[in-house]
């Protein structure tokens, strides 16, 4: 495959996967099914390092909690975008993330990933249900 070809089905594969996160911003989406072992994932999302930016629990710089994220529609958009860059990294300055070709991670090995993240939620408590925040914002109302 040429130089041309591999660029030009890169660029290929990011319109369409922008075009369809673009589709679905706003728009009420049903997310995929998982079939990966979602403990297995656990295991490789530590394994892999992807707490480094998405957090332990998908908050992090990059947020993946409660599906945010366009990547984690359905494991086939979660996969290609893994794959899209799989000779680049980063394909663009302004992404960060490591490129991982299947000889890297392994398909069923990406879906116990996505399966593990589909699992994050941030439901932070309210702030009545933390005594010394809520005692610091009432202090900070008084003066």
């Amino acid at each position: 495959m040429t130089i041309m070809t591999k660029f030009f089905n890169r660029i290929t594969m990011l319109v369409a996967g922008s075009v369809f996160i673009m589709g679905t911003v706003g728009a009420q989406v049903a997310f995929g099914p998982v079939t990966g072992d979602a403990k297995k994932g656990m295991q490789l999302y530590y394994d892999y390092g992807c707490y480094g930016c998405h957090g332990y629990n998908g908050i992090g710089r990059q947020n993946l909690a409660n599906d945010v994220s366009g990547i984690m529609f359905n494991e086939t958009v979660f996969l290609t975008y893994l794959r899209a860059r799989e000779d680049q990294n980063p394909l663009f300055p302004t992404q960060s993330m490591p490129n991982y070709a299947a000889a890297s991670l392994s398909d069923n090995d990406a879906k116990n990933i996505y399966a593990y993240i589909r699992t994050f939620r941030d439901e932070p408590p309210e702030v009545e249900d933390i005594p010394a925040l809520k005692a610091i914002l009432d202090a900070a109302e008084n003066n």
